[in-house]
């Protein structure tokens, strides 16, 4: 869609149009009025001092029951809590039942197919270091797996979900994982096939396959992987036969389990409720609202952070990032489309330097931009420092500088109807994605201790963790966004320069190549997150739920952001965020 705008001139000249490309898109879907008049009855403090007696409750059963559980019961434990979102008011019952479970790991008493799935699996994810090997023993000809032995059709199915879910873990050249997730996969998939009937889906069993094939664990952000196991959960205690087979949870705990997550869901979203609230009251007073020609997305930014670091000791985090993520919108906007190449020279200079006498003879909307932005990087640089100290000004300079450099870079293509290669794009793409600014504006966002040998680690050109992430994001963008962003006159991404250095090749070629880029890239995000490292927990945690599970399940079908209209969008943000679980 391309706007025309008069230039103004002197008298007897004559005007020159400006013609100025837009994204045509949507417009904001969550009125001020709608959040303001979100309520919960789940704020009253009566609510919480509700859940400090189950805790306790919960905290006395362990105390007195943990040496009659079973090595099943205490995997199931741990995997139970970690779902449910609640497993941080159990850290200590978690560490000794992960010990335990090691300590039988390492003398290879864990054996049949089913417990080796289920052990790897709770102690990988929790940086245990286990080898991938002992899957070998039930690997038989043609990639098939062994080890059912005459398990019943639903245990067989447990089986194999066990199977799936530990796959999914896999690190760099673990051959033997990625077949057993093919083998598994294809056997869910085929399984799952025969169940029409929508009562018969209503199993938890079923439903957790469902869930599971669906959202791969790179996408299972705790808050929407929180409210989708509170529902099997919920139905797993009315099914004997699916506690047997999947989470073998004693009866004296699963009901205050299920009853404590559901609490303690709905309490945390009317804190998410109220800061929400306040992000509605700045973007309805911003000096912005009134500029249509980018996303209007203050929502949807929150969301994102919300499903990912949803504590309340993060509250600052996610309300910062909200309000920043909106002027990186804004910028993305007025380089990809909005702005003319003459216009956005002296805005990139000024931009970078923070001189707003540059932008005397800019457009208006560009002084309005610069100035909005400006002010929500004084005020995010200002906390950052005040949390973590003055060495914090070197790291948001240096991102800051390189993202609106490589986003002129992008506007020079553009403009010149230039198509990089590949590698080329590439450099520039990983910058642009901007995850790298995110990222280091996320950490200095939050309350936890942070030093500059810590950032260092955590920024470039040392971690290759903050690589993973700026490069998986920018490849994934790419796959959802190029169709859309070459009508909008964006010749560069990562699809149409990979044709240019392959002639020969087709889009589905260039599909191809990237997904699988992709993929070698998650592997190794898997084991930046998993091994054990100097890196700080809440720091990875932090680029993990955020920076990765964030943007795979915003990205898991369409461009959430962009397309935040979509249903499924809609709906997973009304789950968590404004209607609370049903006891």
């Amino acid at each position: 869609m391309m706007e025309i705008f008069e230039n103004s001139c002197n008298e007897g000249c004559m005007p020159k149009p400006t013609i100025r490309r837009s994204g045509n898109h949507h417009p904001n879907l969550w009125s001020d009025d709608f959040i303001q008049s979100l309520s919960s009855p789940y704020g009253d403090s009566s609510y919480s001092k509700h859940r400090e007696i189950l805790i306790n409750e919960l905290h006395a059963i362990f105390s007195t029951q943990k040496e009659e559980f079973s090595l099943l019961e205490r995997i199931s434990f741990v995997d139970v809590l970690q779902r449910l979102g609640i497993n941080r008011y159990f850290q200590e019952e978690i560490n000794m039942a992960l010990d335990y479970i090691h300590k039988y790991w390492n003398h290879n008493i864990i054996g049949d197919l089913n417990m080796t799935a289920l052990g790897f699996r709770i102690l990988r994810v929790n940086r245990y270091v286990v080898s991938s090997d002992v899957f070998q023993k039930f690997k038989g000809e043609g990639g098939q797996f062994s080890g059912f032995g005459s398990s019943h059709v639903d245990e067989k199915l447990a089986i194999m979900l066990n199977l799936y879910k530990a796959s999914e873990l896999d690190f760099l050249d673990e051959k033997i994982l990625k077949e057993a997730r093919d083998f598994a996969f294809s056997y869910l998939q085929q399984a799952m096939e025969q169940y029409d009937d929508v009562k018969e889906k209503e199993n938890p069993l079923l439903m957790e396959i469902e869930y599971s094939l669906k959202y791969a664990w790179r996408t299972r952000v705790p808050r929407w992987e929180a409210w989708n196991f509170i529902q099997i959960f919920r139905k797993q205690s009315c099914n004997g036969s699916f506690v047997k087979n999947i989470y073998k949870i004693p009866n004296t705990y699963s009901q205050k389990l299920l009853e404590l997550a559901i609490l303690d869901f709905n309490i945390l979203q009317a804190q998410h409720q109220s800061e929400m609230k306040l992000i509605s009251t700045w973007w309805k007073h911003s000096s912005v609202i009134q500029l249509d020609f980018f996303r209007h997305r203050h929502i949807e930014f929150y969301f994102w952070w919300d499903c990912s670091i949803f504590e309340p000791e993060y509250s600052t985090t996610r309300i910062g990032l909200a309000k920043f993520l909106t002027t990186l919108s804004l910028i993305d906007d007025i380089y990809d489309t909005y702005g003319t190449i003459d216009e956005l020279r002296p805005f990139t200079t000024a931009l970078i330097r923070w001189d707003i006498s540059m932008i005397d003879n800019l457009p208006d909307y560009m002084k309005t931009s610069f100035q909005f932005t400006h002010e929500i990087h004084k005020e995010i640089a200002s906390e950052a420092e005040r949390k973590h100290g003055p060495f914090v000004h070197k790291y948001i300079q240096s991102c800051w500088k390189s993202y609106i450099s490589a986003y002129m870079q992008e506007a020079e293509w553009i403009a010149s109807n230039h198509k990089p290669g590949f590698d080329e794009y590439l450099i520039n793409g990983v910058i642009s994605a901007g995850m790298r600014i995110t990222m280091i504006y996320a950490l200095l966002l939050t309350n936890a201790p942070l030093s500059d040998e810590i950032m260092e680690k955590l920024d470039i050109p040392s971690s290759r963790l903050q690589a993973l992430v700026s490069l998986t994001t920018r490849l994934l963008d790419d796959i959802k966004d190029f169709e859309d962003e070459k009508a909008r006159g964006e010749t560069a991404s990562s699809i149409e320069c990979y044709i240019k250095d392959n002639p020969s090749s087709t889009t589905e070629d260039a599909l191809n190549y990237v997904t699988n880029h992709i993929e070698s890239c998650v592997q190794e995000l898997n084991q930046e997150f998993l091994k054990p490292s100097d890196i700080p927990d809440y720091c990875r945690k932090v680029y993990f739920n955020g920076g990765i599970r964030g943007i795979f399940f915003l990205f898991k079908d369409v461009d959430g952001f962009t397309f935040s209209h979509q249903k499924e969008i809609r709906d997973a943000i009304t789950k968590i965020l404004m209607e609370p679980i049903m006891p």
